[in-house]
Formats: structure tokens, C-alpha cells, sequence
């Protein structure tokens, strides 16, 4: 029995184009254009505002009832009154090292504390009453988000929260939806899917060994930038660093075997790897840095095109999904990986590593014993 859709279409839209937004903002002001840069990234937090509001206004089996809607209105409300007291407070009050906030970053700000209590409210109403609920809102929204901001936090990565926020809460009503339905259905007398089909040994082995081999690539690579750092300055440091991408191969790899799509997406592999190697050769023999920014690009372009084929192959996403998560993942190669110099390929590789040995491989069948004769027993 299929599970009931996470995020609508028009959500997942909304998100993704919130984040494209958002990282051409960040580039924007990379670039030297802080004023372009703020009116995109506000115009980012807006934009998954709008989402989280159509991700709220849901029906069916985890509607907001009246109630819950109420509270989380009245408490983004007064997060947003006090956000802009604290920021009227800063922008009057006496001199701050973080001087003024203007309106832009101010409606950015405001709007991200806002949706951070009303996610708390929502994401906590099935196991607490009102009062604690109103409590623990406020604490997510006045209390952690603007303190968090204020301190230097950006405030997409409040709005990132609320969005985690709700997606949660989304995923656990689908979840308990799920069950209740299966358990109906069963009691109906109607058939049920039965469970995927537990692994090989050989396969268990291979994604493990697979995910082991992706982390030492990038303690290998990292290792060598650090080398070379010491030996020739810092300069080489980010060309020996561009071997880290190669990490996301063997990663990829372990991802088909995770999601039973190894055969079918090899022909993706060969060519997402190709261009991995390509990007990190070019990298290496050509330190400029027109040279590396092409590598990086050339990178992302091929990690969006292995995790496209990895959600057409192993989830059955049709086209505008699969073109959605390579968009994602391209998007997320710029935002966090290239920042951090690839260190989080071994985390992921970590967490699927962990999945793949969570996941129990069959054991060979037991040849069946001949039947004794009753002669044979006495």
C-alpha cells in the first residue's frame, strides 16, 4: 500500500525555488552586490513562507484543526511584534558592533522567527496541550530564533528549521495515516505489499565497503591538501582538495545499492564519474582560478545528474521530481559542500553507511533434514 505524498507539487516547487533564490542571493553578495544579495535572500525567506503556509493548509488526515490553526497564527504574530521590537531596539538603542539592520534584512528576519514559532506550535500539538504549546512556541520563535539571529545566525537557516519543522510534522501524520490503513486493510482481509526482499550477503558487503572506501577518499584528500599546504602554502591547498569530489562516486554508488538500482544506474555512474575525474584533473594541472570555478561547476553538474538518475531509478520520480532533486543537489554542491571543502561527502557517506548495516541480509537456507523412521528412533 503506497504511502500518501510528503509534499505536494506546489510545495516542492516553493521550496526549491526558495533555495535557488536564496543561493543566488549568497553569490550575489560573494560577488560584491550586498544590496542585490538582501533583496534576494529576503526574497527567498518569503517565498518558503508562502510554502510553509500552503504545507500547513493541508486536508484530509492531518488538517490543522481550528484550534491549532489559531494558536500557531497568534503565536507567529507575537514573534513577529517581537522581533521587530528587538530590532527597533538595536537599530535605536546604543552603538553595537552589528550596526544597523535595515528593512529588507528586517522583514527577512521577522518573517523567519515567525514561521519558526508557528512550526513549533503545529509540530508539537498532538503530544502536549495548549499552554505548554504556546510556551514551547514562544521558546522556538522569541526565544531561540531572534537571540540566535541577532547573534549572527542567518536567517535562512531559521527558515530552514521551520521548513524541517514542518516537514516533520508532515512526515509523522502520513506515517501513523500509513499504518492506520494498512491495519485496516488487513483486518478487511485485503492484500498488503509485502516488505522488500532483504539483501544478499555480497550486496550488504558491497555498500559498506562502498561507503568506507567514500570516506577515505575525502581523509585521503584532505590529508594531501594539508601536505601540500605545509610544504608549498596554502595557495595549492584548494586544488588538492578538488579530489574530495571524487568521494561521491563510490557515495552514489552505495545509494543505487541502498535503493535497489545498481544494474540500471552503472551507465549513469560511468558517465556522472567521468566528469567527476574530468573536473578534478583539470583542477589539478590548471591551479587558476578561472580554471577551478569551471571544475566546481563541472562538479555540481554531475552530481545533479547522478542524483536525478538516482531518484528516477530508486524512488520512481517522474521527470519534473528527478529534474528537482539534480536542481537540489546542485544547488546544495555551492551551499555547503564547496564552503567546507567536501567534508560533508563523509558525512553522508557515514549516514548511508549506517543504513546499509541497519539492513539485515538473508541467510542462506538450511538444507532440509530427512525424516526419521520410527525404526531409526528406537
Amino acid at each position: 500500500m503506497p504511502r500518501p505524498r510528503l509534499l505536494t507539487p506546489l510545495v516542492a516547487r516553493l521550496l526549491l525555488l526558495a533555495l535557488v533564490v536564496g543561493a543566488v542571493g549568497i553569490g550575489a553578495g560573494a560577488v560584491g552586490s550586498p544590496e542585490l544579495s538582501g533583496v534576494l535572500r529576503t526574497a527567498g525567506i518569503l517565498i518558503a513562507a508562502t510554502a510553509l503556509v500552503a504545507l500547513w493548509a493541508r486536508r484530509g488526515h492531518d488538517r490543522l484543526e481550528r484550534l491549532p490553526a489559531i494558536s500557531a497564527v497568534i503565536m507567529a504574530v507575537a514573534t513577529a511584534l517581537s522581533a521587530v521590537a528587538i530590532i527597533w531596539l538595536l537599530n535605536n538603542g546604543p552603538d553595537r558592533p552589528i550596526g544597523l539592520i535595515g528593512v529588507t534584512a528586517a522583514i527577512g528576519i521577522v518573517t523567519a522567527s515567525a514561521a519558526a514559532s508557528a512550526g513549533t506550535t503545529i509540530l508539537i500539538r498532538p503530544h502536549v496541550e495548549a499552554m505548554p504549546a504556546h510556551i514551547w512556541s514562544g521558546i522556538g520563535g522569541a526565544g531561540l530564533a531572534i537571540p540566535f539571529i541577532v547573534a549572527g545566525a542567518a536567517p535562512e537557516a531559521i527558515m530552514a528549521g521551520a521548513v524541517g519543522l514542518a516537514i516533520a510534522d508532515r512526515a509523522y501524520h502520513r506515517n501513523q495515516a500509513h499504518e492506520l490503513a494498512v491495519r485496516e486493510a488487513r483486518l478487511r482481509g485485503e492484500p498488503v505489499h509485502a516488505p522488500a526482499p532483504r539483501w544478499t550477503p555480497p550486496e550488504r558487503r558491497r555498500a559498506l565497503l562502498l561507503g568506507l572506501a567514500a570516506v577515505l577518499v575525502v581523509a585521503v584528500a584532505w590529508a594531501i591538501g594539508i601536505g601540500i599546504g605545509d610544504l608549498l602554502g596554502s595557495a595549492a591547498v584548494g586544488q588538492a582538495f578538488a579530489v574530495v569530489a571524487l568521494a561521491v562516486i563510490p557515495l552514489a554508488l552505495q545509494v543505487a545499492l541502498v535503493l535497489r538500482c545498481a544494474a540500471a544506474f552503472r551507465p549513469w555512474a560511468v558517465a556522472g564519474g567521468g566528469m567527476l575525474a574530468l573536473a578534478a584533473l583539470i583542477s589539478l594541472v590548471v591551479p587558476l582560478e578561472a580554471v577551478s570555478f569551471a571544475a566546481i561547476a563541472l562538479q555540481s553538474a554531475a552530481v545533479a545528474l547522478l542524483a536525478g538518475a538516482l531518484a528516477r531509478l530508486g524512488r520512481g520520480a517522474g521527470r519534473e521530481g528527478a529534474a528537482q532533486v539534480a536542481v537540489l543537489a546542485a544547488t546544495l554542491w555551492w551551499l555547503a559542500l564547496v564552503p567546507t571543502g567536501g567534508l560533508l561527502i563523509a558525512v553522508v557517506a557515514i549516514v548511508t553507511t549506517a543504513v546499509a548495516f541497519r539492513r539485515k541480509a538473508a541467510s542462506a537456507p538450511r538444507p532440509a533434514r530427512p525424516p526419521q523412521s520410527a525404526t531409526t528412533l528406537g
